[in-house]
């Protein structure tokens, strides 16, 4: 089984960047789907079924932009839109089937050190929107957890392990991620480079391989200012 984690740098559906990069999506043949940066249509071509989180505007924005988009081909049920975290950035969870079992999916854009909310004055200070949203990430993440199988991903804002920026806002990081293993930890194969965009798992899923997808198409076209991610799984039991 396969997924796929993309921040597609706010480029609409109809752009030759959104159209590249979705046409790769595509040719991955994933069973999961995590957009960010996105928009309520960017993965309309491939049926299924589309779960959207519009999230907080940190600048201004198009109606159709969503911060998460999630994709799966079956249902999603037990749907939560993580509505204190998504006061300060973007989120969105629920129930889907993989490989004939339930899985919980959570897409999350974190907020990137300057973030703050469109209009309000004074600004967020540096650090704070970031640390506001895992603050209250946390408790879901360590409930989840205990329930079953787990699959969490998105653009997180930072390299793991750390290379820059607040070591406090860091280390809340890994305490909100207690428990799951960072699948996208290090520099990923085919990019050699480390990525902001992660996939974090707990429970049954057990990972079996992580790779990057440079974000400059065969032609040339820089299509993102963040490569993507595919990680393969398997659920055990």
């Amino acid at each position: 089984m396969r997924l796929v984690n993309w921040n597609i740098e706010r480029n609409d559906p109809a752009s030759p960047k959104a159209a590249s990069l979705i046409a790769e999506i595509g040719a991955l043949s994933p069973d999961i789907i995590c957009l960010t940066e996105a928009w309520e249509g960017s993965l309309e071509a491939f049926g299924g079924y589309v779960l959207a989180a519009q999230g907080v505007a940190w600048s201004r924005q198009a109606t159709g932009e969503r911060k998460v988009v999630l994709w799966s081909p079956h249902p999603w049920a037990d749907i939560d839109p993580m509505e204190q975290a998504a006061a300060f950035g973007g989120s969105v969870s629920a129930c889907t089937q993989i490989g004939g079992r339930n899985v919980r999916i959570v897409g999350i854009c974190i907020p990137y050190h300057m973030a703050s909310p469109l209009g309000q004055v004074p600004k967020a200070r540096v650090w704070e929107q970031h640390e506001r949203f895992l603050e209250v990430l946390m408790p879901y993440l360590h409930r989840w957890r205990q329930d079953g199988p787990v699959i969490v991903m998105g653009d997180f804002n930072r390299r793991m392990p750390r290379t820059y920026g607040s070591l406090r806002s860091y280390e809340m990081l890994e305490q909100a991620f207690e428990g799951y293993e960072i699948a996208t930890r290090g520099k990923l194969p085919g990019i050699e480079a480390q990525t902001v965009d992660h996939v974090a798992v707990v429970g049954a899923v057990r990972v079996t391989g992580v790779a990057g997808r440079s974000a400059v198409s065969p032609q040339g076209l820089v299509r993102s200012d963040h490569f993507g991610v595919v990680v393969d799984f398997e659920l055990r039991g």
